[in-house]
């Protein structure tokens, strides 16, 4: 693929993403029994720190981190309430609580990304772009995220 053509493709695959996470944040549907399987997938994922979710989307765009994981622990809530013969309600305090071991599960995602970083290969780029010093801390924390440069 040539360059010009390469970065029209990548223009417009972000433009679908930045389109998608728009939809996702202004669709205010109430989470219902049939979103659950892919929700629970999903908190599967963060419950076993699986790094292959798209963390640098979580990371860049923490309104719709918090929405995911809400919506998260309501498909939870829901099962458990389908499968209780008695009327279950989480508290307000419990939704909470659930939100913030999500949120402490993808801090560990991210450090385990950081931990499986190839350093040698990200000082090198850092040399080779000679970006400036303000901006190289916010260039190294995208790639760390992204995950382009992992030893896997």
């Amino acid at each position: 693929m040539i360059e010009p053509a390469y970065f029209e493709q990548a223009d417009q695959e972000l433009e679908e993403l930045n389109r998608k996470r728009d939809d996702f944040m202004a669709d205010a549907t109430p989470v219902c029994l049939e979103d659950t399987p892919k929700l629970i997938e999903l908190g599967e994922k963060f419950r076993t720190e699986d790094t292959s979710i798209n963390a640098y989307e979580l990371y860049r765009h923490p309104e719709a981190r918090a929405k995911l994981f809400a919506q998260i622990a309501e498909a939870c809530f829901l099962l458990i309430a389908d499968s209780s013969p008695v009327p279950v309600q989480p508290t307000q305090a419990q939704r909470i609580h659930f939100c913030e071991y999500l949120e402490g599960q993808f801090q560990n995602i991210i450090k385990k990304l950081i931990a499986g970083t190839d350093k040698q290969v990200l000082e090198s780029l850092l040399e080779a772009l000679q970006l400036p010093k303000e901006k190289q801390a916010q260039f190294v924390r995208d790639v760390v995220v992204s995950g382009l440069l992992s030893e896997e």
